[in-house]
């Protein structure tokens, strides 16, 4: 939020002084536009791109050598078990960042996720597809009720990922306001395009670089598919994955 009031002064402070200096030029509409168009660009980049920091502060890169696993979207009934079976198979420690209206009618695979020793975060109630659109009344809600569901699970978190990862000057306020923790990814999976299992798990080994933040969804066939060739092929090529202590020390940090 801080990079965003100094941005904000710097544009309205060249406006001003642009418009003193060049007061009856007549390209001085032209000049307050590429200032304009210029602001609106660092505007829209904070918007789309959570690894920038612009609105709100978020970690996106894990110590290195270790490379963190995280999950949106879930849990489903059908997938979520089977990539919780994988990473019990293989030793492996994930953050699940789930969604409220998902998670109210699976307490049983919530209570597993916990209880297998993973982090659950909040993905918002129900993922509102403009969630960056919403005002700070209705993002508080959004947030609000997945944090009292969790509490009435007996679980306790301040981990938060937004939709799609968009942040603006009121998603930052209600973060700012609740205290949270925003984990971000540097490394998408596309898992949601790529729908072959085989190249996704090929692009997976190819982003399981130390430092790395794997963005996945297990509520999706692929990526339930793909981790399987994905974890086996880790082990042989000695990815390390971060474990549950290491990623208290990243949470807590």
């Amino acid at each position: 939020m801080t990079k965003h009031k100094i941005n904000v002064s710097l544009f309205v402070l060249n406006m001003v002084l642009l418009s003193f200096m060049y007061w009856g030029n007549s390209n001085l509409a032209w000049i307050l536009l590429v200032v304009f168009m210029f602001f609106f660009l660092i505007l829209s980049y904070g918007v789309l791109f959570m690894t920038f920091n612009y609105f709100v502060q978020s970690k996106n890169a894990f110590p290195k050598p270790h490379v963190l696993l995280t999950f949106d979207d879930g849990p489903n009934p059908q997938t979520t078990p089977i990539v919780l079976d994988l990473l019990k198979e293989y030793n492996v420690t994930a953050i699940f960042f789930v969604i409220g209206t998902k998670a109210k009618s699976e307490n049983e695979l919530i209570r597993r996720i916990m209880d297998e020793g993973h982090f659950i975060g909040n993905h918002t109630f129900s993922h509102h597809p403009m969630f960056a659109l919403l005002n700070g009344a209705q993002v508080e809600k959004e947030i609000v009720e997945l944090n009292n569901l969790f509490i009435n699970q007996g679980i306790q978190t301040n981990l938060f990922r937004p939709p799609i990862g968009y942040t603006n000057p009121i998603i930052a306020r209600v973060v700012n306001k609740l205290s949270l923790n925003i984990i971000g990814w540097n490394k998408r999976s596309y898992d949601t395009v790529i729908r072959n299992p085989k190249k996704l798990a090929k692009r997976l080994l190819f982003l399981a670089k130390p430092g790395s933040i794997l963005l996945l969804h297990d509520n999706l066939k692929q990526t339930a598919e793909a981790l399987s060739l994905f974890l086996k092929e880790s082990e042989e090529k000695g990815i390390i994955f971060a474990k549950k202590n290491q990623i208290n020390s990243f949470l807590n940090d």
